[in-house]
Formats: C-alpha cells, structure tokens, sequence
C-alpha cells in the first residue's frame, strides 16, 4: 500500500491538468510538482512504518482534497515518527475504554502511558470561506494574458457569492489595454467596484515585453483574529477523555496553528489569560517597578483569582508543532520542510506531565504566582531542535 502510487497520481494528473494554481487542492500540488518530491519520499517512508491496520484511514485522510483531513492525517504521522525518534515506544489509534487515542506513548522512565491527540487549528471559517471566494477571483483574472503584471487587492467587507467574471476580465483587459508597455514605467492604480466587489488594481510594468498571465500579487483584507478557534479546539480535545483523572494517564494536545494571526501568543492567551502589565511609580511620577502577569481569563487559570478552583485539569500539556518551510540556495532544488517543537505544561494538571518528557525542549512553566497574578516563563527558550529536515 502506497500513498503516492503511479495510477492515483496519473489520475490527478489527468484531473488537474489545466487547474489553476489558487484553486488546486494542496495534496494535489504536492503529489504532482516536482519541487515536493523530497517531502513526497519522506511521507511516503513514514507511512511504511505505520501498522498495517491504521494504514487505510492514514491513507484516506492524507489523500483527501480538504485541507483539513489531510493536516490531521499528516501530523499524526510526524507525531508518531517524533516520539519513536526520541527513544519512546508508540501506538497508534489504540483502543481504549473511551475512545482510541491518536498515539500512546510507553517506554523509557515512564510511569503511566502518556494519551496524545492531534489537531490542526484553521482559521475562521469566515476568513477560510473569503479566501476560497478570492482565489476563484485569481484564477479568473490569471486566465488574462498581457504585457503588464497585476497586483489585485480586496476592498470589500465581505467578497459576494456570485461575482460577474466576464464584466470583471472584460474591465480590466480594457484597463490594460490603455496603456502603451513600451513606454509605460511606472505602477497605476485603478478601482473596479460592482455588484458588491470592490477591487484595487495595480498595473506593474514588466521588464520584457512578452505576454503572461497577469495576476503578480495578492492581498486580503486583515485576518480575523484566530483565538476562538484556538478556544474551541482545546476545549473539544480536553473533554474528549472523561476519566483521563481517573486513568492517572498524562494527557496531551499537541496542535498546529496552520496559518494562523494569533500564533503561540494567540495560544499562550487562550491558555493562561492575557499579559497585565502594572506599573509602580514614586511621588514624582517615575516608574520604580514594572510587572507583566497574566490574568485569569486563560483555559487554565483559576477563577475568579487564586481562590477560585483550577479548570480543565485533565490537560497535563500542550504541544505546539511549528512546521518551516526551509530556505533554499536553489529555486529549483526540492523543498525541505523541519518541525519545531514547544511544550506548555498546565501547572494545575491532575496529572502532570515531567519536563524530563521533552528534555533538551522549549517548555514554558510557572515561575510565580500571588493574589494579584501569575507568571510564567520559558525554559531552554534557545534549544530548538529542528525534526525531519
């Protein structure tokens, strides 16, 4: 069993063959351009160690258009692969009373198998849908051929449901046909605004006078901030596993913000409460002592204040997987692409998670607390160790 085998890749090939490049499913960019074929080879190896009985719903997931079966499908694989590499033995999909785990993790100096789950956070579904409606407009426009590169940019709220394409291409041929390319050097701006589409157009003069489609660059308006999707997962993983207190098993998400504004600052809120800074200033109005605490407004924390009792305690950790594309010296070499992991413990767990776990790792910790807050910190903030480059 294969993932990328001759005849599923022919067929794609067949499909996709005239697709534009913002439309084309991503498995489909990476099963068929050749710029991917060092991390087409490296999943393929991975998959190969996977029992054979997880094999058929790995392979499903990781083939499927939809970007979110396939992240998940692929995560679990570099989790998988990650823990074996660090001396841990690893099951994967193993049943259990409540469910099956994306992994347990067994072996070394632990005491109890450790429950790992794997998810990818998106982001809003609204800016997700926005962008999806954007790149039908890119690939409409790049279907235009001419001397001039275009920038296009988004001024509408909300792009509408149905876009006029023909009125679209037919304004900004006419556009473009206005100007001379022999003797026009510098950018010009037009507006394109109909039905609810409101468009800036950016002609970029072109060094050689040959004809190409036009699109040269894109934006969106500013993303929606990601932290209720951040929320919501976490909180949909957490209650997952009931009697995770019970069990005395460390429990652990480990995520992947795909694309997202918020970040591991977007995390650390969602987690811990947003950053307070308060400031202590004598009688002339100098500051004397500057303190940044979080609040407790975060997954975790207790509320209302210290007295208050710990929240979602079955959570022993977050694992934030970081994936890069690397650098390379060549435009034409394969693309090589290494993983990064963080660890953020919950202080409060029921059971928590050693640091020993992720040794020679990022891992963010309690460092204080008191009435008025908590801090946190990293520690080994500077041993990130690049996995599978």
């Amino acid at each position: 069993m294969k993932i990328f085998e001759e005849s599923w890749v022919n067929g794609l090939e067949q499909r996709y063959r005239s697709a534009s490049k913002y439309t084309t499913p991503f498995i489909v960019k990476l099963a068929l351009d050749p710029i991917f074929s060092r991390e087409r080879a490296k999943i393929e190896e991975r998959f190969q160690t996977l029992p054979e009985n997880v094999k058929p719903d790995i392979l499903g997931r990781l083939r499927d258009k939809s970007s979110h079966q396939h992240f998940s499908a692929y995560y679990e694989l570099v989790l998988y692969q990650f823990f074996k590499s660090i001396g841990y033995s690893v099951d994967i999909h193993t049943k259990l009373e409540e469910g099956e785990p994306d992994l347990l993790i067994t072996g070394k100096s632990l005491g109890k198998p450790i429950i790992i789950e794997i998810t990818t956070v998106f982001d809003d579904p609204n800016w997700q849908r926005e962008e999806q409606k954007f790149n039908l407009i890119l690939e409409r426009l790049d279907s235009i051929e001419h001397y001039f590169f275009v920038m296009v940019s988004v001024y509408s709220e909300h792009i509408p449901e149905r876009v006029d394409y023909k009125k679209l291409n037919l304004f900004v041929r006419r556009w473009l046909d206005s100007f001379d390319p022999k003797i026009t050097h510098t950018t010009q701006e037009i507006e394109y605004e109909a039905d609810g589409l409101r468009l800036k157009l950016t002609l970029l003069p072109k060094k050689t006078l040959k004809k190409a489609p036009i699109v040269g660059g894109h934006m969106l308006p500013a993303r929606f901030i990601g932290g209720k999707q951040i929320r919501s997962v976490l909180k949909e993983k957490i209650n997952k596993y009931k009697s995770i207190k019970e069990l005395e098993m460390p429990f652990i998400i480990a995520l992947n913000l795909t694309g997202m504004p918020a970040g591991e600052k977007g995390l650390l809120d969602e987690l811990f409460g947003k950053l307070v800074v308060s400031i202590k200033t004598n009688k002339d109005g100098d500051a004397v002592d500057v303190k940044e605490q979080r609040d407790f407004s975060g997954l975790l924390t207790p509320k209302p204040g210290l007295g208050g009792k710990p929240r979602n305690t079955r959570l022993s950790a977050v694992l934030n997987v970081e994936s890069r594309w690397l650098e390379r010296e060549d435009e034409n070499e394969p693309v090589r692409r290494a993983h990064f992991f963080r660890v953020i413990h919950n202080h409060w767990a029921s059971n928590p998670l050693s640091n020993d776990v992720f040794k020679g790792y990022p891992q963010f910790v309690k460092i204080s607390e008191d009435e008025t807050g908590i801090s946190f910190d990293w520690v080994d903030e500077g041993t990130d160790k690049p996995f599978d480059c």
